[in-house]
């Protein structure tokens, strides 16, 4: 390279790309379950789970003396007239409201008429990271939401940071212990913590209302994560070298116009992405801009931690370094 001074734009995209690190293959960290999103609408308190602490209100009408306002005990359980002890942890109101009409029927009421209400909720803490404005854990009053909880999270960091959110988010919680999943085959109760399950909601579609059953609710010890957007680096001939955000199926063209375009003194369209393969080795990709611009070869998609470098012409480096370092002649201007 004539008049070049200091190492290659190669090299040192090579630097860069050898001090990220590299991604461990079979990460162990992977959720253990990923599940759909439930199919409910998540905006109502029908399907809340009664607990420790909450206090229920329970009608059965025409029986004035056995409606009760109770609380429900550490261990789950309320006492009714004629009863005792029901265990009600882990079932929503109108689950109760069938197991108290089928105890009454059974042996001491026809058909009764009953209501369970919760009155007073239980405090609930769930836990919000990532990329949101107010990371930290949150103490709700009855069922809340997944909008309403990263609201009180003051909103996805991308409204207020230079950093934004990913494309999903991901609430991680603890089956229930009345689940069935928690047993093993043959029926034996489940002794070691049951795995954690995941559940992963599509962020876009979320908060653009387009899936309303994607606001599900969120339960006491959820942890909602919301990941930071991958990054990757744009560098060489361009405008402005920049990291950019890697979401919503970002590819080389649209890296490259992120970055302010192509320099018009220096660049040529020959494009080299820089990246790891599945086993963490570094590998290079080629693509020119110019064929990809008339679709004679795909736009690549581009993935976390991607160094792209658009190459400089040898050529053009030449005369845009004699031109600076030779001075031009002055021409009078006459008069």
């Amino acid at each position: 390279m004539v008049g070049c001074s200091g190492p290659s734009q190669q090299v040192l995209a090579t630097q860069a790309l050898a001090q990220r690190q590299a991604p461990t293959p079979n990460n162990t960290l992977q959720p253990q379950v990923t599940l759909p999103p439930p199919q409910s609408s998540g905006a109502s308190y029908k399907d809340y789970q009664v607990g420790p602490e909450d206090l229920l209100e329970i009608g059965i009408y025409g029986q004035e003396k056995l409606n009760r306002t109770l609380r429900v005990s550490g261990q789950g359980d309320i006492t009714m007239p004629l009863l005792g002890a029901v265990k009600v942890a882990g079932s929503t109101p109108q689950k109760i409201e069938n197991h108290l009409r089928e105890l009454y029927d059974a042996k001491y009421l026809v058909n009764p008429q009953i209501t369970v209400m919760v009155k007073e909720f239980r405090y609930q803490r769930v836990s919000v990271t990532g990329a949101v404005a107010k990371p930290g854990t949150y103490e709700l009053i009855g069922p809340r939401t997944l909008l309403e909880v990263l609201s009180l999270a003051g909103g996805l960091a991308s409204q207020t940071s230079s950093i934004p959110a990913g494309d999903v988010i991901n609430v991680t919680r603890h089956p229930s212990p009345h689940d069935p999943s928690g047993t093993k085959k043959g029926g034996a109760s489940q002794i070691s913590n049951p795995p954690t399950e995941t559940v992963v909601i599509n962020l876009r579609r979320l908060v653009s209302g387009e899936s309303p059953d994607l606001n599900i609710m969120v339960a006491n010890g959820d942890v909602v994560h919301v990941p930071f957007a991958d990054t990757a680096y744009v560098m060489g001939s361009v405008k402005q070298p920049k990291s950019v955000a890697v979401k919503e199926n970002l590819t080389v063209s649209q890296a490259v116009a992120m970055a302010g375009g192509l320099d018009p003194l220096l660049a040529t369209n020959n494009i080299t992405i820089m990246r790891f393969d599945k086993q963490g080795s570094p590998i290079s990709i080629k693509a020119n801009l110019n064929s990809i611009m008339a679709r004679n070869e795909p736009d690549i998609p581009i993935k976390g931690s991607d160094v792209i470098i658009v190459n400089e012409s040898a050529v053009k480096k030449a005369l845009y370094l004699f031109k600076a370092l030779i001075p031009q002649p002055s021409i009078p201007i006459p008069f």
